[in-house]
């Protein structure tokens, strides 16, 4: 229920996120600086937030998560111009630092208290599966308020759901056993070396160099690309308020990404993240030149390989991770994309602004680069 009030508000507001600035006159590199800042404050808030996850409770960081969310779109809703979107990204930026790495925590935790965390890859996709078709509703719902009242209402009603997803959170959410049972001397002594966990990230992110590069290049274009995906569909002549059914169909093969990273038996390994980066390259390509089926060929295919990219990332991670911290070296991660992301994400709205093909060409260029690097690094030990 948590996660289907959740992706039901993330597909009314997801296929407007950046065409409704753009129809109130900011520019791309306007919005590029809006992105700018909500990374910015994923800088500042991914690893309190990870520890919050870790110390008070997995429910605690998620309620508080949909709380900031609905204060962001609520207040989306009411912005006119430049310096009145700056609150509603603050506050998007807060809710995705307490999501971020806390939900996936919380799956692995629960799978192993009735001992089954190996199966979850499989688990995890088949929530993303369920997430994918909540979020295709709510798409759908989109649309039909943007015809009929307006774009803006769209955030209207999905800061109600962020509230109803928060009350749901705090009264029916159980933290997981694992979690609970958790020694308390293991918290006293990270307590009393606070900078312990610090360390140890870095060991991990030194040791898995390869994966981390190919993580912030795909995360970099994964928060990167939805600044170019609206306008470009705009300019082959599809409306503001079209753009839910435009989505809801691209997500159908999301839903197929994900069914085929749940279901793939093997080994993870780096030549797995190299072909994604390729196809996700290709992908940018296609939509930058191509004409209309072009473009939704490669949106297609950038939409499949995100998932089977999410599910693999999330194996990774919570396998190589003990589940005492397992929340902040996850936050960890994304505090190292989000550090990345706040310059990147000027210079692809500077470019864009140029030429929208140029951004494009500027996204297919970093995940190449960064796919052939992963490759000439160093095994992991």
């Amino acid at each position: 229920m948590k996660v289907g009030l959740e992706h039901f508000a993330l597909g009314l507001q997801l296929p407007i996120l950046v065409a409704l600035p753009l129809s109130r006159g900011l520019t791309l590199a306007q919005i590029g600086t809006l992105e700018a800042i909500l990374a910015l404050v994923l800088f500042c808030f991914e690893v309190p937030s990870g520890y919050i996850a870790d110390k008070l409770g997995r429910k605690y960081a998620m309620a508080a998560s949909s709380i900031a969310f609905a204060a962001s779109y609520g207040l989306f809703a009411m912005a006119q111009n430049f310096s009145s979107f700056i609150t509603p990204f603050i506050f998007m930026g807060i809710g995705f630092a307490m999501l971020s790495g806390t939900d996936e925590a919380y799956l692995f935790d629960s799978l192993k208290d009735i001992n089954k965390q190996k199966e979850y890859k499989r688990w995890y996709g088949r929530l993303t599966i369920t997430d994918e078709m909540v979020t295709i509703i709510g798409l759908g719902v989109s649309t039909v308020i943007a015809y009929f009242i307006s774009p803006a209402a769209v955030f209207s009603f999905a800061a109600l759901a962020m509230l109803l997803t928060a009350i749901y959170t705090f009264i029916f959410i159980k933290e997981s056993k694992s979690h609970t049972d958790e020694p308390k001397s293991t918290i006293q002594a990270f307590e009393q070396k606070p900078l312990s966990i610090s360390k140890r990230a870095i060991s991990f992110l030194k040791k898995h160099a390869a994966f981390i590069i190919v993580l912030l290049a795909f995360a970099l274009l994964d928060e990167s690309g939805r600044l170019l995906w609206q306008p470009r569909i705009l300019d082959l002549g599809f409306t503001i308020s079209t753009l839910g059914i435009v989505y809801a169909g691209l997500k159908l093969f999301s839903i197929i990404g994900a069914w085929f990273s749940g279901n793939l038996d093997c080994k993870i390994r780096r030549l797995h993240f190299f072909i994604i980066g390729i196809f996700t390259a290709i992908s940018f390509i296609l939509v930058g030149f191509g004409n209309v089926y072009l473009v939704i060929s490669g949106l297609a295919l950038y939409f499949l390989i995100e998932n089977v990219f999410r599910v693999f990332r999330s194996e990774y991670l919570n396998e190589r991770v003990g589940s005492k911290y397992r929340a902040t070296f996850i936050s960890l991660n994304s505090f190292s994309t989000s550090t990345f992301a706040a310059l990147f994400v000027i210079v692809l709205g500077v470019v864009a602004d140029q030429r929208l093909v140029y951004g494009f060409l500027l996204l297919a260029g970093v995940k190449l680069i960064a796919s052939f690097v992963s490759l000439a690094l160093p095994k992991e030990k």
